[in-house]
């Protein structure tokens, strides 16, 4: 059984790279045998590594993947995916931040369409920045979705609440 650390990132390198081997080749610089070990818990990885695997992640997101691993380990929750959990919480934390105008929206296009990129080019991404005017200390959270989502919410604040809410209802895990 894999930890669900493991499980949220393999999930993050999946929705943003081509392969596996695209990210812990080219970004982590290690072998394949490295990695399936690290993924297997059989052994550990350079702090210089775990950053660059933060970085898969923001800030905020990165948080509460510490907080989704670490209930799942204390309260040792063997059924259900990490994954599912962790995506059910960015949508409910992103209907909170918009149900009190608390966020801004901003869409990036995906990195994959520079020449030489290892990145997944059908998404774009959502971005809900919510700003404290300190510099530094904005909490954000991004969604990967298909082009065609963003034509139908645009900046609209009620489309984009319209659609979390039904993300929502089809994320929420199974009950506790």
């Amino acid at each position: 059984m894999s930890s669900p650390l493991v499980d949220l990132v393999v999930s993050a390198v999946k929705a943003k790279y081509i392969s596996e081997k695209a990210f812990y080749s080219e970004q982590l610089g290690i072998s394949p045998q490295s990695w399936d070990r690290w993924k297997k818990g059989e052994q550990g990885l350079k702090y210089e590594n775990m950053r660059i695997i933060s970085t898969l992640f923001t800030d905020y997101e990165w948080m509460l993947v510490q907080k989704v691993t670490r209930r799942r380990e204390i309260m040792n929750e063997p059924h259900g995916s990490a994954v599912a959990e962790f995506n059910y919480l960015k949508y409910q934390i992103a209907k909170t931040w918009i149900n009190h105008g608390l966020a801004r929206i901003e869409w990036q296009q995906n990195q994959a369409n520079e020449p030489g990129s290892n990145r997944r080019s059908n998404t774009v991404v959502l971005r809900l920045i919510t700003d404290y005017n300190i510099w530094g200390y904005n909490d954000i959270i991004e969604m990967r979705l298909p082009g065609v989502i963003q034509q139908q919410i645009g900046h609209d604040t009620h489309k984009l609440l319209v659609w979390v809410n039904n993300q929502t209802e089809i994320l929420e895990p199974e009950q506790k």
